[in-house]
This record gives C-alpha cells, structure tokens and sequence, in this order.
C-alpha cells in the first residue's frame, strides 16, 4: 500500500489518499479528479532521479527531485522508513540476515556488537509520498537549507513581521474549504460549531490514521480574526480553553489516548496564518516540535492567565530557513546580520 499526497500550490485542495496495489478507487469522485495525476502510479521503476533535495537520519527520511520519464513534469518523493510494529517482529527475527560491522566503535563492551541487519522487504516497510507535478516552489520548501535564530522582539514585529504577513496576502481558502465542509468532511473527528470559541478536529496529512502510537491531528479554529500566537490575549482564553478542553476528550473517546500521552502546542511562526492547534503523540517525534519552534498549550494558556498582552509584550524567540521570505525581510532590516 503507497501513500500519495496531491499538495496544490495555492492550498485550495490538499488531499492524502492510499492507493491500493489491487487499484481500488474511491466512491469520492472529488477525490478520484484529485488524483488523476496518481492513478498510474504503480511503480518507482524508471524514476529518473535529478536531485537529493534533503536526508533526515532522525526521522529516517530522504525527499527526491527527478521525473517519471523525461517529457513528464517534475515529482518530488519522500521516502520514509516506518517503525517496526509488533506483529512483524517474529517474522524479522526469523527472516533477517546479519553480517558483522567490524567498523563500528559505538561500545568499548566487549559483550556488546553492532551488526548490519537485512530483513526482507515487506508491504509497508517504506512509505512513499509523492507530489506529482511538483513546482520550484516545492523543491524550495523541501530543500536542505541552513537554519537562523531570530530573536523577535515587538517592536521588530509590529515594524518588519506582521507588514510582511499582511504584504503576502497568503491564500487560505483550503483552510476555509475545511471549515465550510467543501473538503476533508470525511475526516473531520470532532466540530464545535461555535463562530467564536468552537473549532474543526481533523488528521493531519502527515499522519495516515493506520497507527495510533503516530497520532497527529489538528484543531482549526472556527473565527478567522487569529493569525498566530502574537494575537493571543486574554480575551481568548476561553477559546484556548475549549480547544485544549474538547480536542483532548474527543481524542480520549475516539483513540483511546489520554492526555498525558499527547503533546499539544502552536507553533510560531506557523505554517499558516490562522490560529491552529498540533495534537501529537508524545511517542512520535514530528517535524517542527523543538522547543525554539513549538509552544505548549497549556504553557501559553497560563502566561496569558499571569499577564494579559504576554504575547504582544515578550520577544519570542525561533528559527528561519534561509529560503524564507521571511528570513530576507528581517535580513534587509539588520534583524539577522549572516
């Protein structure tokens, strides 16, 4: 089973959909038209690779730039090793192949050796995703690019950030087409429909719903007047509240995870502007969780509980990539000096 991401560039539709190797197709026809670029993708044979865009050896993880073949657009893949489940184990154990790696020196315990292992490559042992056309403006995002610490002050934010959001005018009619129910209505776990304080609980596409130890899902807030966490303050507390509140009973009914087992936080500076809340397992490590990028609910709830305008007042502090339009604006105004 190969997992197929379709990601438009002016966010309108994204959708994840797994494509069975019997070629199964959905009943959703707005699903099927989404896939029309997917539907014969079978097989990587004959991808022709032009590009290593990154590699992650934590997340065990590589994205590739190349084509199908050489009259077809640009395809960006993700390949990505999955965890080792349970029930697969007995047959590892059975199947695998060892050879002693002579070079490791990770141990001066005589009792202890490293060894290469080589199981047999089973269904699912490497998920790939697959953004099919894919444009610059992708091959950018997923590029390896070095990392700036930026120490955001208010006065930088009011005089270079938030003139920059405003300038960019970033398309959220996909966030609006959730909200609406025009998209991903299937997958919506829990709604409030409150204008004001309620929200839409749904999967995040980077989690396929096949393993609850990878949970990852996403509050969205209902009202649209919330870009990020700098617009916090103590008259949405009731609202930070209700999320924290209801996602996390929503999730214990559904998955059957408390709270102690989630990581539940908002980043800054988001991936989109309109107030959002990650609910992850704490078994997962995700992209974006270090502690310079993420902030904890149940921390930003209680800095607003012990002063009201805690986040138009405080310099917070996060990194940039290079290729950020960002990271040029604060560059140009002496924010950044590299």
């Amino acid at each position: 089973m190969s997992s197929v991401s379709g990601d438009s560039e002016d966010g309108v539709s994204r959708k994840k959909i797994k494509l069975s190797d019997e070629g199964e197709k959905s009943a959703d026809h707005s699903v099927a038209e989404d896939l029309s670029a997917h539907v014969r993708l079978n097989s990587l044979e004959g991808f022709q690779l032009s590009e290593v865009l990154s590699e992650n050896s934590y997340s065990k993880s590589i994205f590739l730039e190349g084509r199908f073949d050489k009259v077809s657009d640009k395809a960006i893949i993700l390949l990505e090793k999955l965890p080792i489940h349970q029930d697969s184990v007995e047959k590892l154990l059975n199947n695998a192949d060892l050879a002693l790696n002579l070079k490791s020196n990770s141990t001066s315990d005589p009792n202890v050796v490293d060894y290469a292992c080589y199981p047999p490559v089973c269904q699912g042992d490497i998920k790939a995703t697959v953004i099919y056309p894919a444009t610059n403006k992708h091959a950018e995002k997923y590029k390896r690019q070095p990392s700036f610490v930026v120490n955001e002050t208010p006065e930088i934010y009011k005089s270079v950030v938030l003139p920059h959001i405003e300038s960019q005018k970033f398309s959220l009619q996909w966030v609006h087409n959730i909200l609406e129910h025009k998209s991903e209505a299937e997958r919506i776990v829990f709604e409030d429909p409150d204008p004001q304080l309620g929200f839409v609980l749904l999967p995040d596409l980077k989690w396929d719903e096949s393993e609850k130890n990878s949970l990852y899902l996403i509050a969205i807030c209902h009202t649209k007047d919330i870009k990020s966490l700098r617009d916090l303050n103590a008259s949405h507390l009731l609202l930070l509240k209700n999320i924290r509140t209801k996602a996390l009973d929503a999730i214990l009914k559904r998955y059957n995870i408390p709270s102690e087992k989630l990581r539940v936080f908002l980043h800054y500076q988001p991936s989109y502007y309109h107030l959002h809340v990650h609910f992850t397992s704490i078994n997962k490590q995700v992209p974006r969780c270090q502690f310079e990028e993420a902030r904890l609910l149940d921390t930003v709830i209680s800095n607003i509980e012990l002063l009201a305008t805690y986040y138009q007042d405080v310099t917070l502090t996060y990194t940039l990539k290079s290729n950020d339009s960002l990271f040029s604006k604060l560059k140009e105004a002496s924010v950044i000096s590299s």
